[in-house]
């Protein structure tokens, strides 16, 4: 179980998003969808939160160029309160650790209280624009909730499909423009591939079959070996020559 000292002084009071328009579409079915977002990558000048990131992943973000965190007027200088409370997030990860695992076990609880409250079973997104590894005494801790996670690595998502991952933690492969031979292997191996694309959905894609992602954000509910096909999110997003967004 994760070290949990005292929170005297509490920095975030609202640790996990719960309204954002994916947490809001969950409750259709039957879930409260609890997500915390900070600061991806180097965005707060600590280290790197996303290390497997490709340049156009870390281009287009949407833990920085979508939704609250983008309404600002320089999408690349400016900041406002959500970027803020993202970046202080990530430098508590960095610069103490137990206090950062302390409030993010409480967000939890909170967020089984208010789902409990609401009629809800609870499916926690430990990573809202980052890639971390977080032990898996995290998801131990709490065996009845549900935690999702898309990641850009393989090694993650080929160890999700085997198995070798807590039972009640689901990860979803990301594509971006430099991984598609990885994302062959996770269908492979019976993972799922999350393909962000301003196409139309099509029946099949890499030669497996592909969902609607849009629906929802509850990952853990999509059958394997699939292809979660996502509209791109964000002014960037939707305007991105990378290759990281399918055209």
């Amino acid at each position: 179980m994760p070290e949990r000292p005292e929170i005297k002084n509490m920095q975030f009071r609202r640790f996990f998003s719960l309204d954002s328009a994916k947490a809001i579409k969950a409750r259709s079915y039957g879930y409260l969808n609890a997500i915390n977002y900070m600061a991806p990558a180097n965005t707060a000048g600590v280290g790197n939160l996303c290390p497997h990131a490709s340049p156009g992943c870390l281009a287009l973000c949407l833990g920085w160029y979508s939704g609250q965190a983008s309404m600002v007027k320089d999408q690349e200088n400016d900041m406002n309160g959500v970027r803020n409370s993202r970046v202080a997030k990530a430098k508590l990860f960095m610069s103490d650790r137990k206090a950062f695992m302390a409030e993010l076990i409480s967000g939890i609880e909170r967020s089984q209280k208010t789902a409990a409250n609401a009629g809800l079973k609870l499916c926690v997104r430990l990573n809202g624009a980052t890639d971390i590894n977080y032990p898996r005494a995290v998801y131990d801790q709490f065996p009845d909730v549900q935690f999702v996670d898309y990641t850009k690595s393989v090694r993650k998502a080929l160890d999700h499909a085997a198995g070798r991952l807590a039972p009640n933690y689901h990860v979803t492969f990301s594509r971006s423009e430099t991984n598609e031979a990885d994302c062959r292997l996770v269908l492979a191996a019976g993972g799922n591939v999350a393909v962000v694309s301003s196409r139309a959905m099509p029946d099949a894609y890499l030669g497996f079959p592909v969902i609607n992602g849009d629906e929802h954000d509850l990952r853990h509910l999509d059958p394997k070996g699939v292809v979660v096909w996502l509209s791109p999110k964000g002014l960037k997003a939707k305007r991105d020559i990378s290759g990281m967004v399918l055209r």
